[in-house]
């Protein structure tokens, strides 16, 4: 995965220093936090594979924990030809058990 990193020349200058030694700048280990939103992430197609490789269960989850996300998923699956009776039935179980719980 590449991800771009911008640096602000200030931190820059923070870390390098010019060597007379080196006849060359050196720069120290830039170790630093950065947090970005979900729309300043651009994923590729393999990446976007290996995301959900990984996190399989953890997607089918939450796809199945909200409605709308729920309907959206069975429609596209619809589109595509895909039988989704089984993934109702399961739907409807898990409301079921949402409602006994309440």
């Amino acid at each position: 995965m590449i991800v771009p990193v911008r640096i602000d020349y200030r931190e820059l200058e923070e870390l390098c220093y010019y060597d007379d030694w080196e006849k060359g700048v050196i720069c120290d280990n830039y170790n630093a936090e950065h947090e970005y939103t979900v729309d300043e992430c651009e994923f590729d197609y393999t990446d976007l594979k290996d995301i959900v490789e990984t996190y399989t269960d953890d997607i089918i989850d939450v796809l199945l924990s909200d409605r709308r996300l729920t309907n959206e998923l069975l429609k596209k699956l619809r589109s595509r030809k895909i039988d989704v009776s089984a993934i109702d039935e399961k739907t409807q179980a898990l409301k079921n058990r949402k409602n006994e719980g309440t």
